[in-house]
């Protein structure tokens, strides 16, 4: 695919390009597009395998970083070979940790004088600046209301009055060595980090609507290594979590049961495997690959779902309910759950997780914000992030 002509460059000819790259668990994805009207065009991407990673943390930095230059490679070669240099990373992973904290600012002839946009902007500035405890760092700020004269509660204090508003903020931090060890990865790979984006943030903005977002909605970003939660009401990121479980220990669970490779596990998981137990055909027996002459094995489907069944509701759907209530926002969600991430594939998980938590549920496919359609392989909860 060859960039478009109508390109917007910058000043020295070459195109104008936005690249995401997400490092998750069982994959790289190397994402480049170009802006126009406010809208993404997709003109270049790449995959590989994951190596380095569990659980959303690095552990083999080499790895890492081969996987990186692999999508990086395929990306550029789908796009006239342009080199790919600044990219927006993800992160997840358990070592996130969101806080609330609260912000005040004090305002001179407040009952005479409209609330600005730049002292809210300041208010939420101010914050990146403040003290957390050492190891850590701070990744986003996200505002999730407004109080002013301690009596209105609002979402949008800009063109009203007050002397007194307070900022009621989400802190979201990392581990100060996990990030560094993203930045490595990506310097290895020959490139330089323009910003990291929480990536539950990301996928709220390829699969959520604006009006979703509005009326209240929970997406839950079902990875290989983690489940990323992020709630938005009037419009806004209110809450998040990452939970450290993912689709992949269900494989690592399939595997080891079945004495398989993971491969094979994750093979029969996609081809045979349901989330709900009574949705599986108890009659139907999958054979399972053997050598050096063993005798032939096989698993029952519903065996195979009791698996999967097991860890989905107990390890990630439980915990994202529990979450849920927590937030507070448990009876705003008016516009339900948004199920996306490569463990949103698996058969009947919108089912089961409508059941539990009792509501309506669609599967998010990455479809905001582009300007054309974007290509088929990339239409997949997989690529959400990215």
């Amino acid at each position: 695919m060859g960039l478009k002509k109508e390109m917007e460059t910058q000043e020295n000819g070459q195109p104008k390009l936005m690249v995401g790259l997400d490092i998750g668990t069982t994959k790289i994805a190397v994402i480049v597009g170009y802006e126009s009207d406010g809208k993404i065009d997709i003109v270049g991407y790449g995959k590989a395998e994951s190596l380095g990673v569990q659980h959303g943390l690095i552990y083999n930095v080499t790895k890492t970083t081969d996987g990186i230059n692999t999508a990086k490679e395929q990306a550029e070669a789908r796009i006239d070979n342009f080199m790919v240099e600044d990219v927006f990373v993800g992160i997840a992973g358990r070592h996130i940790k969101s806080i609330e904290y609260k912000h005040v600012l004090t305002r001179l002839n407040g009952k005479d004088r409209i609330i600005q946009q730049d002292e809210i902007d300041q208010m939420l500035k101010d914050l990146y600046s403040i003290s957390v405890p050492d190891g850590e760092q701070i990744i986003t700020v996200i505002p999730q209301r407004y109080v002013i004269d301690h009596s209105r509660q609002t979402y949008e204090p800009v063109g009203e009055l007050g002397e007194i508003i307070e900022g009621y903020y989400q802190l979201v931090t990392g581990n100060e060595r996990e990030i560094n060890k993203i930045l490595m990865c990506v310097g290895n790979a020959q490139l330089k980090t323009k910003d990291i984006i929480l990536e539950p943030i990301a996928s709220g903005l390829s699969c959520l609507s604006d009006e979703e977002k509005k009326r209240g909605v929970a997406l839950i970003d079902i990875g290989g290594g983690t489940t990323d939660l992020i709630i938005y009401y009037e419009g806004n990121p209110v809450f998040t979590k990452v939970i450290p479980i993912g689709g992949s220990i269900i494989t690592k669970d399939i595997a080891q049961i079945c004495s398989i490779t993971e491969e094979l596990a994750e093979d029969i998981k996609k081809k045979h495997g349901t989330c709900i137990v009574a949705n599986s055909n108890s009659d139907h027996f999958i054979s399972l690959p053997q050598f050096h002459a063993a005798p032939v094995r096989q698993i029952n489907e519903a065996h195979l779902a009791t698996i999967i069944n097991y860890r989905v509701q107990n390890d990630i759907l439980n915990k994202v309910k529990e979450e849920i209530e927590n937030s507070g926002y448990a009876n705003k969600l008016l516009a339900g759950v948004v199920l996306t991430g490569g463990g949103s594939t698996l058969r009947h998980i919108k089912e089961l997780c409508a059941y539990t938590l009792q509501k309506s549920v669609r599967i998010g496919n990455p479809e905001m914000g582009f300007l054309h359609n974007i290509p088929a392989e990339l239409k997949n909860p997989m690529y959400a992030t990215a």
